[in-house]
């Protein structure tokens, strides 16, 4: 199966069915011989002649070399004029393409022929002129990059008059997209959960026989260290991609040496460094050899080339070259300290503190991968057991946001032994928690939540206050001591031991207060945090993430849209692309935005997170676009990872399809919230579907399956003690009471605390909801006001749906313009049955049951004197 060249192989039948001869180009590796071997394959399962040649180094000194190869397999079809090719009568001079044009006659009054010639520029003259002359066959041809120009050296091309042998078409393979480029490693045994695959991804840079070559020798080869920066080079991807390098006098190879470590600390120190190590003749004779590419960076023209540079060089070059490196550099550079640490690995604090506080810069700017490398180097450096362990999480947490959890897991377990990680008494600090606390929230299970408790039941120390209230508040639903409350409504000064920046302070009590169902509190925090962090800073995205959520909740949805979309700008990622690559190892730490990387586990949830509330408000509101947007969010999201953000599109389409009638659409999806047993999907985020889901069941009646729900929710709200909570649980009690006195009792406690005002979409659906259930009681002027207060939420908010059913509703409870008449809602029914809309579609559009709308039309007959439905264009004129 060959990955990620869909496109071209469509291009290639497309091309290969209209009989068009194709070029197949592209660099070293790009899988050109790969693509060819497929298309031969499809097309000779398809019943044509397939014929296969591939060029050789000697071919050029042997006329007729690949002719001979290529028309082996119809040898005994060939005219006279081939025989020479097996050692037959000599070759009759220009006689060659008149004879294999003739074959290709032949073999073409069979059926379709397709010659494939892998490797063009490799083929002997005589071969390549004879195989592109010949009329009859189609040619497909694979050739490195500027092969076409090959084919004119010839004479072949450019010939006058002759049309055929103009250029051919051609197709450039380019390297594989990331998400392809990790498809194709999926694909191959012994790489899930390793932690060198990220290393592969860097390393290989989209090229196919890279990727292949570098993963084989790492499930083969010796374990890789979580320090490790690049991966050894196989032999066979050495002299495809890089094979100058074998050649390198020794003061090539020392410029090159030196330009492959300061790509890991790119910069205007480590530029001006290289600028005193090396002349400008040196890096000229590098472009020339195909090592560098031009310019004034001293970028590799591939990864693999940079790794196979750092191979050739014995331990004592490459010790030198780090130092050398390092004597040019400002004291106090993390640059310098990086490759002095390198060149003598020993235990050193000033450089693990220099790293250490580099490693830091890196994490809060978001470059998480090369704060992995810095934090992880600082911990090794480090002589003091405490501060190595406090080092090593902090590397551990870097690799887990980056998304590496595999990495993640090494770096973690390779501070183990010395006394270090078995400590009984270390504290549990916001690196080790952090990472556990955001999959509890996302996904919302048993089993995340668990985890939590798992560490915070070892009897180890938490770091402070506000750690411990972090934990309970995301995975418990009580708040016992009240600690929570104070923590959020009462000015506590933090200790000068705090764990936390004072922006990361503000997001986690932000957080705290989300997680409690507390948003006004939420937003007032994220508000703060995004006032303080730098720009460009990790907490940037999360914040205006957070405060999307949060405007989404409490009905602003223009604001909620706007801060989605600054988080996706602080990502740096359009709102319909993934993110931007990033570099391998440390490469590109200091003053490279190396590690956004596609694929990268917390911006992955923050893109969802904000997709997410970019295709639920464009739902709601029935945007003409909402379709593309609900495929974007959809594309990003991983429902169960990210549960909390799914479960917010998933709730908005329900509820879109259940105020324009498509009732089973809007249970089916309301449903989705609780597993098939009952369980909430999301421990604190399911809940709030429950009384939407009532709503579509009771027209249903099917209210006797959501019941269970709502009564198994109860003792969770209870304990949570949320005014929203509790105001959607009396909603849902309330509509599953019916036409019962007990309905507006529950209505009542919905609506009695006024702090629920804060969520007015919410409440306002309520108020229709009671206001709908006393019309129908007879009580319609009690009904207005609520209709009336509902109806300004929903088209301030731009919900169309819901301000028509507000509408239609008020209409309804108005009083009949004269006695004996038609109510106002059967008026409505009426119009609306004369243009000839049916029962389900006056439904739809009333916000109805089909069963209602029947049988207001069945009381309006007789008040109308008409006896069918045919009649009614007429009596409503």
């Amino acid at each position: 199966m060959i990955v990620g060249r869909d496109a071209e192989l469509a291009s290639i039948d497309a091309a290969l069915r209209d009989g068009r001869r194709l070029m197949i180009t592209g660099g070293r590796g790009t899988g050109r011989s790969a693509l060819l071997a497929e298309a031969a394959r499809r097309h000779a399962s398809a019943g044509a002649t397939v014929l296969v040649v591939g060029g050789l180094p000697g071919d050029r000194a042997v006329p007729g070399a690949g002719l001979q190869r290529l028309l082996h397999p119809v040898r005994d079809e060939a005219p006279a004029g081939l025989a020479f090719l097996w050692g037959g009568a000599d070759r009759a001079g220009d006689d060659v393409d008149a004879a294999v044009d003739a074959l290709a006659a032949r073999l073409a009054a069979g059926g379709p022929v397709l010659w494939c010639v892998d490797d063009l520029e490799r083929l002997d003259e005589l071969s390549r002129t004879a195989i592109l002359r010949q009329r009859h066959a189609t040619v497909l041809a694979t050739g490195a990059d500027g092969t076409t120009a090959v084919t004119g050296v010839t004479g072949v091309t450019g010939v006058t008059g002759d049309a055929m042998l103009s250029p051919y078409p051609t197709i450039e393979l380019n390297r594989l997209s990331p998400a392809d480029a990790s498809a194709l490693l999926a694909g191959m045994p012994g790489l899930a959960g390793h932690p060198g695959v990220r290393l592969v991804l860097a390393q290989a840079a989209g090229n196919p026989l890279a990727l292949t070559e570098l993963a084989r020798n790492l499930v083969s080869g010796p374990p890789i260290t979580p320090a490790t920066t690049e991966l050894p080079v196989p032999d066979r991807l050495r002299r495809a991609l890089a094979p100058a390098v074998g050649d390198l006098d020794p003061v090539r190879m020392r410029a090159a040496l030196l330009a492959a470590f300061a790509a890991e600390t790119p910069g205007p120190a480590t530029a001006a460094a290289l600028a005193v190590l090396v002349s400008p003749d040196v890096w000229q004779w590098l472009v020339a050899d195909g090592l560098l590419r031009p310019g004034r960076r001293r970028r590799f023209t591939h990864p693999v080339v940079r790794a196979a540079v750092i191979d050739r060089a014995g331990h004592a070059q490459r010790r030198d070259a780090r130092h050398q490196l390092a004597a040019l550099l400002p004291a106090g550079d993390p640059a310098r300290a990086w490759h002095t640490a390198h060149a003598e690995p020993v235990p050193d604090e000033t450089l693990a503190g220099v790293l250490d506080a580099a490693g830091g810069e890196l994490l809060a700017t978001g470059r998480l991968r090369a704060a992995g490398y810095a934090l992880g180097l600082a911990a090794r450096l480090s002589g003091d057991p405490a501060r190595a362990l406090a080092r090593q999480r902090r590397a551990a947490y870097s690799a887990h946001l980056a998304g590496e959890q595999a990495w993640s897991q090494q770096l973690a377990r390779s501070g183990t032994g010395a006394g270090v990680s078995g400590d009984a008494t270390a504290v549990i600090d916001v690196p080790e928690i952090a990472p556990l606390l955001l999959r509890a929230w996302l996904r919302g299970d048993d089993d995340s939540r668990e985890a939590v408790r798992d560490v915070l039941g070892s009897g180890r120390p938490v770091a402070g206050p506000i750690v411990a209230v972090w934990a309970s508040a995301i995975v418990e639903d009580t708040d016992p001591d009240g600690a929570a409350e104070r923590m959020l409504h009462q000015r506590v000064r933090p200790s000068r031991r705090d764990p936390m920046s004072p922006e990361q302070r503000q997001m986690v009590l932000g957080t705290i207060a989300l997680a409690r169902h507390e948003t006004m509190a939420a937003i007032r925090y994220m508000s703060r945090s995004v006032e303080l962090v730098a720009h460009g800073s990790l907490h940037e995205p999360i914040a205006h993430c957070g405060l999307a959520g949060a405007r989404h909740d409490i009905g602003e949805l223009d604001a909620a849209a706007d801060h989605a979309v600054r988080t996706l700008t602080a990502l740096g990622v359009p709102a319909d692309a993934g993110s931007v690559g990033g570099a391998s190892g440390f490469s590109g730490a200091i003053g490279a935005a190396g590690g956004r990387a596609e694929g990268s586990g917390v911006h992955d949830d923050l893109r969802a997170g904000a997709l997410s509330v970019l295709a639920s408000v464009a739902v709601l509101r029935e945007d003409a676009d909402a379709e593309e947007w609900v495929r974007r969010a959809r594309a990003s999201l991983r429902p169960a990872d990210q549960a909390a953000h799914d479960l917010r599109l998933v709730r908005a389409q329900g509820l879109i399809a259940g105020m324009r009638g498509r009732h089973e659409l809007a249970f089916r999806r309301l449903r989705r919230l609780h597993h098939p047993d009952g369980r909430p999907v999301h421990h604190r985020l399911s809940d709030l579907g429950l009384a939407d889901l009532a709503r579509v069941a009771v027209i249903l009646g099917r209210d006797d399956e959501v019941r269970p729900l709502v009564e198994a929710a109860t003792p969770r709200i209870r304990a949570l003690r949320s005014v929203r909570a509790s105001a959607i649980h009396h909603r849902a009690l309330a509509l599953l009471a019916g036409t019962s006195e007990q309905a507006e009792t529950y209505f009542r406690l919905a609506l009695a605390d006024p702090a629920s005002d804060v969520w007015a979409i919410e409440r306002a659906m309520t108020r229709m909801d009671y206001a709908e259930w006393l019309r129908r009681r007879q009580r319609p002027a009690e009904s207005r006001p609520l209709l009336e207060a509902a109806r300004d939420v929903f088209a301030a908010a731009g919900l169309t749906a819901w301000q028509e059913r507000a509408e239609a509703e008020l209409a309804a409870a108005g009083p009949p313009s004269r006695p004996g008449l038609l109510t106002p809602q059967q008026h409505q029914v009426v119009m609306l049955a004369a243009q000839g809309l049916t029962n389900p579609q006056i439904a739809a559009r009333l916000g109805l049951s089909a069963r209602t709308v029947g049988i207001h039309l069945s009381r309006a007959y007789p008040i109308l004197g008409v006896t069918r439905r045919s009649q009614l264009p007429l009596v409503m004129q």
